[in-house]
């Protein structure tokens, strides 16, 4: 009886054993703002004293020294959200959620916390960097170009420019440790082929202005259903506009330069309705010739010997 008992016994832990064995979870996702949006959550602001707030900027500035004791608190404090936004750069897909097309909008805090992030990792870096690990901290700059890149897609203009701040703030220290000498020569080596792999101007400004696009056209579009509705000649002036800029947004910075002044006396030609729905595409193109200045000074500090 004693045996059957510790024979039933044997074969229920067994089953259980292989139900755990056998057990599933949900696979990991591969859309980085989910895990954006946990870093977000958990950034920390850094004291609000004048003499923190000076040396934070000064130090990310590069006009002062790293100052380990007034500093790596602040960093100590944010590390969970440093290794949950540079874990999310290593994965391929970056879709932020904002449904533009139903009126959904970002929120105002989403560009003071990603600035703020941005910040916090170019910092880190800096205390790498001061603390004679350069491998690391280019690995962690490069985290923060990454980032800002991923800022920008799947939104409007405004994420774009958010996109453009990060990816300075990320790019300056490259710059300057190159130009100081601070990296080896197989490490400019490196770094040279990463850099010229990255767009010049970031990113595809066309994209955001794409969405732009659509988020106007729906607006203009639902206007049929008021009372004052826009006529089918603005809607379709408005959408040729938009369709031009964001042609021209796709080319070398530089050259679209030439080009501002025409697009800008076409937007005067539009309906005061439709004008309100345009950004201007001059404050793009020149945040696109900011990051192409800073490509190119990047590059040029990593091929000078």
């Amino acid at each position: 009886m004693k045996f059957r008992l510790l024979a039933t016994l044997i074969v229920v832990l067994a089953g259980v054993g292989a139900a755990r064995a056998q057990a599933t979870f949900p696979h990991e996702t591969d859309n980085a703002a989910l895990r954006y949006w946990f870093a977000l959550a958990e950034v920390r602001e850094p004291p609000d004293d004048d003499a923190t707030r000076h040396l934070f900027g000064e130090t990310i500035a590069g006009r002062v020294a790293w100052d380990e004791a007034k500093l790596g608190p602040i960093l100590d404090s944010n590390l969970d959200a440093l290794r949950t936004m540079q874990r999310a750069t290593k994965l391929p897909v970056c879709n932020w959620g904002f449904d533009y097309r139903n009126g959904a909008a970002m929120p105002p805090w989403f560009a003071v916390r990603g600035r703020l992030l941005s910040h916090l990792n170019e910092l880190q870096g800096i205390r790498q960097m001061a603390h004679g690990d350069s491998r690391t901290a280019v690995d962690t700059w490069l985290t923060g170009v990454h980032f800002g890149q991923d800022v920008s897609r799947s939104g409007p203009v405004i994420a774009a420019l958010i996109a453009h701040a990060i990816i300075l703030d990320n790019l300056h220290p490259l710059r300057d440790s190159a130009r100081q000498g601070k990296l080896s020569e197989e490490q400019k080596i490196e770094l040279s082929k990463v850099v010229k792999a990255m767009p010049e101007d970031g990113f595809d400004w066309g994209a955001s202005w794409g969405v732009e696009f659509a988020i106007g056209d729906r607006a203009l579009q639902e206007l049929r259903t008021t009372g004052k509705p826009e006529s089918d000649d603005n809607i379709r002036a408005y959408e040729e506009y938009m369709l031009a800029a964001q042609t021209a947004l796709r080319e070398p910075p530089n050259e679209v330069k030439s080009r501002i002044d025409d697009l800008e006396s076409k937007i005067r030609r539009l309906g005061k309705v439709e004008q309100n729905w345009i950004p201007s595409i001059r404050q793009s193109n020149e945040a696109r010739i900011r990051l192409a200045t800073a490509h190119e000074e990047l590059l040029r500090a990593l091929t000078s010997k």
